[in-house]
């Protein structure tokens, strides 16, 4: 049986997607463990992103037995340093957010993450801002204020922890666009658990606690479900194009949302959905409009490669 070129993109899409949504499911649960660890107080959420890191770690224990310690060879070191340093302080931010947030919330807020990497872009890679990227980020942090609601609520503490992890973490993303140029998906996730194991650590020093046998396996939860969410939001990725999928992170929402309801008692109002609908609407757009870019550079790159070399002038005589 032959399979038409569009039934297979076809295919390959909607296994995108479903690489998305378990993607959700993954990040989602890992996000309502940190919530029941550092909400309580069982666990400091620095020992939390620690041991994240460290369990993440791991699980590649394995591939780099099968593999061997190629994807640990690169010349970037600096880079990735700077990658990491950045993604464990946003880590830290971000599940200290969780303990003073309700779930949804600060999945809700976590949403603004691209609006920042617009933002990182233009400073920092010379992208253009245009005006329809410019709309984008004022509907999108509109959207931010409409859960925040500055004017009738003092703006807590969790939600500027979790705003700034966006920000901190939009800085390591900025880092990984230049890093794949050159390095694998492997050697940037590798080196990433590895570094942040030893930075969220010396963050965790500070209020180390050894954790109970019970605690060690919602720590080992967190670890797994982090790391295979990365894992799975990479595949996706792969498979499908990003503008596409991205529309089904807002599954997220939903999953945040029955999670927080089951286990902590936690209703989210209305205006936390319409503005996380808001936010992520307007970081979709950014995403399928910096698609269309991309892909316009890459047909006017092949059409250059193909074009006819014109022969040299031939001196005169």
């Amino acid at each position: 049986m032959i399979v038409s070129s569009a039934e297979q993109g076809f295919s390959q899409s909607l296994k995108g997607i479903l690489f998305m949504l378990a993607s959700a499911v993954t990040f989602s649960a890992m996000s309502g463990i940190v919530r029941h660890l550092a909400g309580s107080g069982e666990v400091h959420a620095f020992e939390i992103a620690f041991f994240r890191n460290f369990f993440g770690f791991l699980m590649f224990i394995p591939v780099l037995m099968r593999v061997g310690t190629g994807p640990l060879k690169t010349e970037k070191l600096s880079l990735l340093g700077v990658r990491s340093i950045c993604n464990g302080i946003s880590m830290c931010l971000f599940f200290l957010g969780l303990a003073y947030m309700p779930l949804v919330e600060v999945t809700a807020l976590n949403f603004t993450i691209p609006l920042f990497v617009t933002i990182g872009a233009v400073l920092f890679l010379r992208e253009r801002l245009g005006v329809a990227r410019t709309l984008s980020l004022i509907v999108g942090f509109a959207g931010a204020l409409i859960i925040l609601q500055p004017g009738r609520e003092i703006i807590g503490f969790g939600a500027i922890l979790v705003l700034l992890s966006a920000a901190i973490w939009a800085v390591a993303v900025i880092d990984i666009k230049v890093l794949s140029r050159t390095e694998s998906s492997l050697t940037i996730t590798i080196y990433g658990v590895l570094f942040n194991a030893g930075i969220t650590l010396l963050f965790a020093a500070f209020v180390w606690t050894w954790p109970t046998w019970e605690q060690l396996g919602w720590l080992v939860g967190v670890g797994i479900f982090g790391t295979l969410g990365h894992l799975l939001f990479a595949q996706a990725l792969k498979l499908a194009d990003a503008s596409l999928i991205s529309a089904f992170d807002f599954t997220k929402m939903f999953w945040a949302s029955l999670i927080g309801y089951a286990f902590f008692a936690e209703v989210p109002q209305l205006t936390t959905w319409l503005g996380a609908a808001v936010i992520f609407a307007s970081a979709t757009y950014i995403t399928w409009s910096e698609r269309q870019a991309d892909k316009k550079a890459e047909r006017a790159r092949k059409r250059a490669e193909q074009a006819p070399v014109e022969p040299a002038a031939r001196p005169a005589e």
